[in-house]
């Protein structure tokens, strides 16, 4: 079976010995490319619209988006006052919290050992 494969396979190659070289007509690659082009033009051209979500990828937007992350962040850190008041009001709370549980006395586990 595999002989009779080469032997075809040798008989079909073999039937192209007799066939001239093709040749290509003067300047077709040039007119091909220039064809190509013109195609390529027309199919931007004939692009649909946009997608939706299309101008979140454009530059301008990309800048805007920078500038109003910037704003935000300068708002907070120039903010004045509040920042303090909180800081102070949580020390307030956690004081209040530790003196409620009795965790502001540091000297209970000493007096634990004391009695021994």
């Amino acid at each position: 079976m595999n002989i009779d494969r080469n032997n075809k396979v040798e008989e079909i190659l073999s039937s192209l010995d007799g066939c001239p070289r093709a040749s290509v007509p003067d300047f077709f690659y040039t007119r091909l490319k220039a064809k190509m082009l013109a195609r390529l033009e027309d199919g931007e051209k004939r692009q649909e619209p946009a997608s939706p979500k299309s101008w979140l990828l454009r530059p301008a937007f990309a800048f805007l988006a920078l500038a109003v992350i910037l704003l935000i962040n300068t708002f907070i850190l120039f903010r004045e006052g509040t920042g303090k008041e909180e800081a102070m009001n949580d020390s307030e709370t956690l004081q209040s919290i530790a003196a409620e549980y009795s965790l502001n006395d540091n000297n209970s586990v000493y007096e634990l050992n004391q009695d021994k």
